[in-house]
């Protein structure tokens, strides 16, 4: 019995190093649009059972990474460019929420971890524009990272969990590697003018920043179209 229980827990820690693993090669690009995922391929790359590998797979599709079809197999998703404008126009909605919180609930630990967040970005930009993809991917993370940190600072959990997956969602699209130069300084200058309003303590020019920062990620991508 107690075997049984082993091999149940080690089963389940194999389907999230799995999930894990995949989500993060579709958030970074690395599996594209469309690309085709194969349990048998997987299991032999983790050196894992089919089981695991379906458990994965099944939260892959669950959480919106991937389309799981009778006929065509599993691929990574899809997402028209209007489906791409809803998700922003949605995060537009939570996070500005969420930053209009965070300026009235932050901690001086909250605006030290942004401030931080921040200056990894601004340094990681110098070396962006040498097309390097460890830069381009480092500042995605960074990225993100600053998001969750005031999605954590509004002190709601249910809203800074609906967000983040959202936020995850939105990445599919690899934002940073399409943007032009001036879109990244706009990025960086508009997360400057976010920590000045998490720092003034100001709900409604945080809510405002937040607001345009994520709609005019929305319109430069729609603009590539």
């Amino acid at each position: 019995m107690a075997s049984s229980k082993q091999d149940g827990k080690a089963g389940l820690r194999m389907a999230d190093r799995v999930y894990e693993e995949i989500r993060r090669e579709i958030v970074g690009g690395r599996l594209a649009p469309g690309e085709k995922i194969t349990e048998a391929v997987l299991a032999e790359r983790f050196g894992a059972s089919r089981t695991p590998v379906r458990s994965a797979i099944v939260r892959l599709a669950g959480d919106g990474f991937v389309d799981m079809t009778p006929n065509s197999g599993t691929v990574v998703k899809r997402r028209t460019q209007g489906e791409v404008s809803e998700i922003y126009e949605v995060r537009a909605l939570l996070e500005s929420t969420a930053a209009g919180l965070a300026a009235q609930r932050r901690d001086q630990r909250d605006l030290d971890e942004l401030e931080e967040l921040q200056r990894g970005m601004e340094t990681a930009s110098g070396r962006i524009w040498r097309a390097d993809e460890a830069d381009v991917e480092r500042v995605s993370a960074l990225n993100q990272a600053f998001h969750r940190r005031i999605l954590a600072a509004s002190r709601n959990a249910t809203l800074a969990e609906s967000a983040a997956r959202l936020m995850n969602i939105g990445f599919l699209i690899n934002t940073y590697a399409r943007f032009s130069r001036q879109e990244f300084e706009r990025s960086l200058f508009e997360h400057r003018q976010l920590i000045a309003a998490l720092v003034s303590r100001d709900p409604a020019w945080a809510e405002a920043v937040m607001r345009a920062h994520i709609l005019g990620a929305r319109n430069s991508l729609a603009a590539e179209e």
